[in-house]
């Protein structure tokens, strides 16, 4: 298609606008079914997903060596989308897609072009025993963002990011490196999420709250204006988080109450 969406710029164009092979889809379950159908609703060509696919039934490529997918990006030129629903091997495999997992790293979403991306071809490279670096190599996983997502012009998203249909990232939010803003998820206006961080179904993070790295927000959860969440928390469904949160914790009910302390 001649116009594709705003989202299309996060990933599926390289920086002079040519549409690139393919996608490797890094993880396949249900996550990664969800990643998949917004690929191809950017009118993208998704050739592969990378893990145990668990009984699922897919029409692409199933590889269940990670070497080989890390292999067939370089070889065939593709791009690679993280889709790991666990925090801790999603923020694993960046590295290895040359993006370094840390709070800091974000890029900053286009304000005007539909069609601006920090892509490209990927960087050939060796490693210091001669042979090719796979992981210098591979393209750098971008951001994805579903069609109906609507994202402010000054957000900024970590690699790997990615937020899905009928999602909403409001003005100045920060997401770091391999985030999930999941279905119908809200992260209002000036609101911090920590790398590996997941925004479940229906959660909402009202303005300038923070949740800190590999948290999960419960569907349906909601934290209230200005509140801190630390790292390694868990929100139950439905939970309403009114006060800030320390590390490593369970919390759930209305008003949300520590459940218990993670080991």
């Amino acid at each position: 298609m001649d116009e594709m969406p705003y989202a299309a710029g996060l990933g599926p164009r390289s920086a002079d606008g040519v549409r690139v092979a393919g996608w490797v889809v890094f993880g396949a379950g249900g996550h990664a079914r969800s990643v998949v159908d917004v690929l191809e609703r950017l009118g993208e060509s998704v050739v592969a997903v990378v893990g145990e696919a668990g009984g699922r039934a897919w029409h692409v490529d199933v590889l269940a060596d990670e070497e080989e997918a890390l292999e067939r990006v370089v070889r065939e030129g593709l791009r690679a989308a993280v889709a790991i629903g666990a925090p801790e091997p999603r923020l694993a495999l960046l590295p290895r897609l040359g993006a370094q997992p840390s709070e800091s790293s974000v890029q900053n979403v286009p304000a005007r072009s539909a069609h601006s991306s920090e892509g490209g071809p990927a960087r050939s490279a060796h490693s210091s025993e001669g042979g090719p670096d796979v992981s210098s190599r591979v393209q750098f996983a971008p951001a994805v963002v579903a069609v109906s997502a609507t994202v402010a012009p000054d957000v900024q998203l970590g690699a790997g990011s990615v937020v899905l249909e009928h999602a909403h990232v409001g003005p100045a939010a920060r997401l770091g490196a391999g985030v999930i803003v999941n279905t119908g998820a809200i992260v209002e206006h000036d609101c911090v999420v920590g790398d590996g961080g997941h925004i479940a179904p229906g959660a909402v993070l009202l303005g300038s709250a923070s949740v800190g790295a590999a948290c999960l927000v419960g569907s349906g959860a909601r934290i209230l204006p200005g509140v801190t969440v630390g790292s390694d928390v868990t929100i139950g469904a439905g939970a309403v988080v009114t006060r800030d949160v320390p590390d490593g914790v369970t919390i759930t009910g209305v008003p949300a109450r520590a459940e218990s302390v993670h080991r």
